[in-house]
Order: C-alpha cells, then sequence, then structure tokens
C-alpha cells in the first residue's frame, strides 16, 4: 500500500483490508517498535485474540517515545482495534482521527476519500454493523458492499498464511520456498489442502533469546540441565529455528516428551508446530502412501510443515526404540532421506510427487533404550541421555507441576505451595514409582483433593 498522505492514521482509512493494513503499518513502524515487539505482532497475526493485546503493547510504547511522528504511528495501530461487533472500541480512536482529518490539507478529491470511508467508522461505533462478519475498513470500503445483513464469506486460513509470509519478506525477514511449482505434478482431489504450499514463502521462524530459552527450561528441569544445553548448542539467536536430528533417551516418565514441547512452545511463540508420532504403531506412515491410493497422505515432516505453515517446524518421534521393520515399512528407512541435509533439500514426497525442500524440518526423537536403535539412525543422531529425577530435585519440580494444575484449573489458581509435610509423603510414595514424572502429578493432584477434603471438614 503506498503512502498517499502524510499521516499515517489517514492512509489507513483508504486500506480495504484489516491484513493489508496490519502489514503496511509494520512495515513502516519497525524501526520504532525494535526487532522484537515486530516479531511478536508477526508472528501473532494469525491469532486475533493474541495480536489484540500486542497491539495494545505497541501502542503503549510508541507513546512512550514521546515524539509526534511516534504520536501518529500510535494512533494509526490503534484503529486495527477497532472491533464493528464492539462498537465501544471505536471511541479512543474517533475524535483523534476526526481532528487529523479536520486539520489536515488534503486536495478535494482525497479529502471526499477519506471522509466518505470515515462516514463508515463513524456508522460502526453508533452499533450499525454489530451483526457484521468482516472488519471495519472491508466494510468502509465503498465498492464492497458489504452490510451486516448479507452473509459474508470469511477469508480462509490459506490467505492469512500467505499475508504472514508476504510480511516477513517485506521486512527482511526469511522465508523458503519449501515447493516449488515446476517441481510439482498436479494435485488431485484428495490433496486440495496442500496447494496453499505451491511457489509459498513460508516464513523460517527465528530464535529470539537463546539464554531465556535455557533459563526457563532449567527452571522447570532441574534434573536434566546438561541434556538441555545439549539440546540448545545448534540455536542462534537471530537464526533460524534449526536442531541437528536429536534422540532423547531416559526411563519412562522422565519427563522427555514434555520436554520436547517446552522447547517447542519457547522457541516458537506458536508457530512451530510438535507433530507427534508413535514409531510402535504404524512404522511405514511416516514417509506417507502413494498417490494412487484414494486414502493418500503426505509424509509426516510434509503434513508437519502445512499444519504449521512454516518451513521449519519440529517434528517429533515418540518411542522410536520400538519401531520395527514390516511389510508396511520402516521408519528408519524413512527417517535417512529426512536426516540427510541434501537429501532432505530435494524431498520426493510420494503422495505429493513433488519435491520439496525440507532441509530446515529439526526431528527430536524420544527413546526408553537408545541402544535399541539401529546403527543407521544411532549415525545420523544425537544421542542425549535425559537423566531420572531425584528427591533433591522434588521442591522444584512439585513446584512446577502445582503452577500447571493451576494454568488448567481456575479454581486452583492462588493455591498456597505445598508444605514441607506434603512433600515429604509425596517423596515416599514418588520413590516407589521410580520418580515419574506422570507420577508426581498425580501426586500432587492427589495432595490438593486431601487439602480440599480437609477444609470441608473444617
Amino acid at each position: 500500500m503506498r503512502s498517499r498522505y502524510s499521516h499515517p492514521a489517514l492512509q489507513l482509512l483508504t486500506s480495504d483490508r484489516w491484513t493489508d493494513a496490519f502489514g503496511w503499518l509494520l512495515t513502516i513502524s519497525h524501526g520504532l517498535l525494535g526487532e522484537q515487539v515486530a516479531q511478536g505482532l508477526l508472528d501473532a497475526v494469525n491469532d486475533r485474540p493474541e495480536v489484540q493485546s500486542k497491539i495494545h503493547g505497541a501502542v503503549a510504547l510508541l507513546y512512550h517515545h514521546s515524539t509526534p511522528s511516534a504520536g501518529q504511528l500510535a494512533l494509526a495501530w490503534q484503529m486495527l482495534t477497532c472491533d464493528p461487533r464492539r462498537p465501544a472500541s471505536f471511541w479512543p480512536v474517533l475524535p483523534q482521527l476526526q481532528y487529523v482529518l479536520d486539520t489536515a490539507e488534503l486536495a478535494e478529491d482525497d479529502d471526499e476519500v477519506v471522509r466518505r470511508r470515515l462516514r463508515g467508522w463513524w456508522r460502526a461505533a453508533d452499533g450499525d454493523y454489530r451483526a457484521a462478519k468482516v472488519s471495519v475498513f472491508r466494510l468502509a470500503d465503498p465498492e464492497a458492499e458489504c452490510w451486516p445483513d448479507v452473509a459474508v464469506a470469511v477469508d480462509p486460513p490459506r490467505h492469512h498464511v500467505s499475508t504472514a509470509a508476504s510480511l516477513y519478506a517485506d521486512i527482511g525477514l526469511p522465508t523458503l520456498v519449501v515447493m516449488p511449482k515446476d517441481k510439482s505434478t498436479a494435485l488431485n482431489g484428495h490433496q486440495t489442502a496442500y496447494k496453499a504450499l505451491v511457489d509459498a514463502a513460508l516464513p523460517l521462524i527465528l530464535v529470539r533469546d537463546v539464554q531465556a530459552i535455557r533459563t526457563k527450561l532449567h527452571r522447570e528441569f532441574p534434573h536434566a540441565t546438561s541434556a538441555i544445553d545439549l539440546m540448545l548448542r545448534d540455536l542462534r539467536d537471530g537464526r533460524p529455528f534449526k536442531l541437528r536430528p536429536i534422540c532423547l533417551s531416559g526411563s519412562a516418565g522422565a519427563g522427555k516428551s514434555r520436554l520436547v514441547r517446552r522447547l517447542a512452545a519457547l522457541a516458537s511463540k506458536r508457530q512451530l508446530h510438535v507433530h507427534r508420532f508413535d514409531g510402535a504403531v504404524a512404522d511405514g506412515m511416516f514417509a506417507g502412501t502413494a498417490k494412487g491410493w484414494s486414502n493418500t497422505i503426505p509424509s509426516v515432516p510434509v503434513r508437519a510443515v502445512h499444519a504449521s505453515m512454516t518451513a521449519n517446524p519440529i517434528v517429533m518421534i515418540d518411542e522410536i526404540d520400538k519401531c520395527k521393520e514390516s511389510q508396511n515399512g520402516y521408519l528408519a528407512h524413512a527417517l535417512l532421506s529426512c536426516t540427510d541435509p541434501e537429501t532432505a533439500r530435494r524431498y520426493r514426497d510420494q503422495s505429493l510427487d513433488a519435491e520439496l525442500d525440507l532441509s530446515m524440518v529439526s526431528y527430536i526423537a524420544t527413546a526408553n533404550d537408545a541402544s535399541l536403535l539401529p546403527g543407521m539412525l544411532r549415525d545420523r543422531f544425537r544421542l542425549i541421555r535425559m537423566p531420572t529425577p531425584t528427591l533433591e530435585h522434588l521442591p522444584a519440580l512439585a513446584a512446577n507441576v502445582l503452577a500447571e494444575i493451576a494454568s488448567e484449573d481456575e479454581s486452583r489458581a492462588g493455591e498456597p505451595p505445598l508444605a514441607a509435610d506434603e512433600l515429604a509423603n509425596i517423596g515416599k510414595i514418588w520413590r516407589r514409582h521410580g520418580f515419574s514424572m506422570r507420577a508426581l502429578k498425580s501426586l500432587v493432584e492427589g495432595t490438593l483433593e486431601v487439602r480440599d477434603q480437609c477444609a470441608m471438614r473444617h
């Protein structure tokens, strides 16, 4: 959207879509907002509740600059929080916006264009568009013909994905075309969902703060600090998230799968996708099925790329040590072409019948006994031992479990910390369960239930 008006808020009034307004505003505000805030806004663009929260933070930051240009941008950003279904959301914006327009020296044609759009905003503030299913930018467009009583189709996810990718490119962030059109064959009716990947420059999610990730993981997994350090050794601030293939081995219940999930959540802020795959169930499905079958399905890494719509998701393979060669295929063989950098760059998916660049996909496997892995996988994966926690780690781990329970159950918010006698009782039983993290959560939940019963008696 080329700037035609001196004030960004007036320029924003001429936008026909919320996503277009967001992209243009992010591009011109990048310098004042800073890399971290801009990245956070971009990561949240497909999640409306989260992006609204981040926009409010950006507005506060811009006003804190206390300069005329920052104040103008703050008003423009605040316009993105206006929702026709919430007329009150317009009132913090419209008086300032009307003043900007009334004091602006615009050509007659430009003035008419902006005033006509602004009238639509005032109607939204009056509650005329409470039933609308589109943004105020679309409603204010005189050519859109969008009224509340007209059913308006919501843009499909593919539109938002392409918008996010183009925004990455617009502000100089890295992208990767995973599925080039010239190396793909025509998709059939069972694969229409994957058309969104064709020639799409997908975002490469960057690592923001390795030390912050390390600190949080150390606090949540105090028994596995060395394993965490080994897992994070490939990550660099400001670079795309990419790990050498890793296999976490350790006793059942040591927290291996949860550690992978937490790493993905901390490193990605929603965009990286953790794909669970139980090697004990269907070894041959990792590589997908042939295109000729009516129930054809792409390979697991391709599905992970499609689910996250990023070029560098994480694929998590549960219980890789239990995979066995069978008539349905062999997981170890399927992984060879995915985990070799050169082969992954030209991976041929048998379902899509297309050549894809999967070189930025990360693979983390879990195993109870890494010695059971075939030699070909032991050579490809970095083997990291996940220690079993001990009583020494009980206070910190129990506190983490209590916080997790409180986050899942609002009635537990503000629950007092576990007392010394409660920890002592938990420790005795926990030892008999082999210090399993799953058992620890059950024990903490049981302790809270005992608390409730005692409170009821008194």
